[in-house]
């Protein structure tokens, strides 16, 4: 066991993030250092690789007490979150922010997963944090406004299917949630994260060009609903309702969508859900080739030049999804 203020690090505050002390638990061995901060100083709490016992436990009880870890071993903690996630996400002393930052955590690294593997079983993987985030979603009303401001340096794909994937799950909460079983809330849930899942098979040099993609480049890009579907149906986890998302999540209601042009009625009311939460996601990210929009004026944006696409109706319950409770 390391004894609390064993070692002095020298290094400026700009070297250190703030521990999540949600993550420890008694007996566990962390493979980082973990930092007291006095003064100007940071002090060795804990080595990596050595146990956190009672008594590291008791300390920080004894004060409020702030822990730290360097920067370069951020990744690990991110590792703990996705392990804890689910102890975490139904604890009531972690507060909504923080489970926000966990479930967006969870989810990016399941989503990271099927992106750069071929496996099936990364397809399956998704359903778990497809259940949590469900069950999260139902306890949390307040976890959806709390996504809109987590930052994450992951590539903007990953990023993309995770910010849909909650925010449609949330949306088809709200509109048929008394209608569905928690079983068929998670089936569809996984459509939404994977509904991005033929981008997998487009070359990272199209998805991250800077300049405007030419016309085969544009075609190779229409293609990866139908590349999406196909995969989720070989993987076969997912019912062919829920693998139409990602056929149909560029489909408009008024017909001028792609790849099969279909319109009102012809696209189900999930890959509705999915098309609308997948502009105003795209709307209020930043890209390669422009500049993020905050999220009021990405929703004027779409109220002004994009309605008929979407049907007012359901746009106005994602206005009302988004805005402040209680």
């Amino acid at each position: 066991m390391t004894r609390s203020g064993s070692s002095r690090s020298s290094g400026g505050h700009g070297e250190y993030r703030e521990l999540p002390l949600y993550i420890m638990r008694i007996n566990e061995r962390y493979d980082f250092d973990i930092y007291l901060r006095i003064k100007a100083d940071y002090r060795l709490f804990a080595a990596g690789g050595a146990l956190f016992t009672e008594q590291h436990n008791l300390l920080l009880k004894s004060g409020n007490t702030k822990l730290y870890v360097r920067k370069d071993d951020w990744d690990k903690v991110e590792e703990c979150k996705t392990r804890y996630s689910s102890s975490i996400l139904t604890d009531p002393a972690v507060s909504t922010h923080d489970k926000a930052d966990i479930a967006f955590v969870a989810s990016m690294k399941s989503i990271r997963d099927v992106f750069k593997s071929t496996e099936p079983r990364t397809i399956k993987n998704v359903e778990e944090n497809a259940q949590e985030m469900v069950k999260l979603l139902l306890a949390e009303e307040q976890v959806v406004s709390n996504l809109i401001w987590i930052e994450s340096h992951d590539h903007y794909t990953y990023q993309h299917s995770v910010r849909v994937g909650i925010y449609s799950t949330a949306l088809m909460l709200k509109l048929m949630g008394s209608r569905l079983t928690k079983e068929e809330m998670a089936l569809m849930s996984m459509g939404f994260f994977l509904h991005d899942i033929g981008m997998a098979q487009i070359p990272m040099e199209i998805l991250d060009k800077k300049t405007p993609l030419t016309i085969e480049e544009w075609k190779l890009i229409k293609m990866h609903p139908q590349l999406g579907y196909d995969r989720l149906l070989d993987a076969g986890y997912l019912k062919p309702e829920a693998a139409a998302i990602a056929l149909l999540h560029h489909e408009r209601h008024d017909g001028t969508g792609y790849p099969l042009q279909r319109v009102g009625e012809g696209i189900s009311i999930y890959a509705k859900i999915c098309a609308l939460v997948d502009t105003f996601e795209s709307l209020t990210a930043a890209r390669p080739y422009r500049r993020r929009k905050d999220p009021f004026t990405a929703l004027k944006i779409m109220q002004n030049e994009m309605i008929r696409e979407f049907g007012p109706e359901l746009f106005k319950e994602f206005i009302m999804l988004l805005g402040p409770k209680g």
